[in-house]
């Protein structure tokens, strides 16, 4: 997926470029890799399975992984002799959603509209390299409750995802499937929806919170399993879907663009 100008508000502005010096520091760029490679192993690592995947020598991950084991952003369990994340990683993850504005506006919506529908509501976050990380939850109040948890990561050919984004951010998406909702219909109705794409019987909506150049920054989604979520239900709700989307938008600073949809309250609550 393209990077947008959206997803480049974090790097360096030209008053930095003396500091910076185009040079990037290798083992930084190596701690990235095997913390990603951690992110993706729910079960964890070995030593051998990290240098592997991260392309380094035994003996170099063998070095890091010491460091980032003493410095807590890593574990051990000498009794599996395996690698996963560490507690340090939990404080800067809550540092880091806290801090970020539209995730902060946007709970208050969450949980109305998951006190509504008594569905789980999702936040989720497009990435610099196009895939999706979901960052905050509100659960379902159903007895059958999906497994999507914070830190859940989604492909940037995400059915409903990357559609959201690519209507707002032309060429960003993946190519949709013949007889599929197109850009254009999200961006008419302000929304997506999805029935069954990830997997039997788990439907999807969500509408996009848009950053100060009117790019999806944030995607809002409530996930239903079967009858828990029809097209008639998303038709109801869509009035306060796009109300939120606005509200939120407004609240963190973002600029709603030009032709996006004017429908019901701007207050979910109501």
């Amino acid at each position: 997926m393209a990077i947008g100008p959206s997803q480049q508000h974090g790097a360096p502005r030209d008053d930095d470029a003396g500091e910076q010096g185009g040079v990037l520091v290798p083992a930084v760029s190596r701690t990235v890799r095997v913390l990603d490679t951690l992110v993706q192993s729910a079960g964890g690592a070995t030593l051998t399975e990290l240098a592997n995947r991260c392309g380094l020598a035994k003996s170099t991950a063998s070095n890091l992984i010491r460091t980032m084991v003493a410095e807590g952003l890593i574990s051990y369990d000498p009794d599996t002799r395996r690698y996963n994340l560490g507690p340090l990683l939990v404080e800067y993850g809550i540092a880091a959603v806290t801090r970020t504005t539209p995730v902060t506006e946007a709970r208050p919506y969450m949980e109305r509209l998951a006190e509504r529908t008594r569905l789980a509501c999702l936040a989720i976050q497009p990435m610099p390299d196009g895939h999706f990380t979901a960052i905050a939850k509100m659960e379902s109040r159903k007895a059958i409750k999906t497994t999507i948890e914070i830190g859940s990561r989604f492909g940037r050919d995400a059915p409903l995802l990357s559609r959201i984004t690519a209507a707002w951010h032309p060429g960003a998406g993946a190519a949709e499937p013949a007889g599929d909702p197109g850009g254009e219909e999200i961006r008419a109705l302000g929304f997506g929806a999805v029935f069954g794409e990830y997997r039997p019987e788990l439907n999807v909506v969500g509408f996009p919170v848009f950053d100060r150049d009117g790019y999806p920054c944030l995607l809002i989604t409530l996930l239903g399993i079967g009858a828990d979520l029809t097209p008639r239900d998303v038709e109801e709700l869509a009035p306060d879907l796009v109300a939120a989307a606005r509200a939120i938008t407004a609240r963190s600073g973002g600029q709603v663009p030009a032709d996006y949809p004017v429908v019901g309250s701007e207050d979910v609550a109501g």
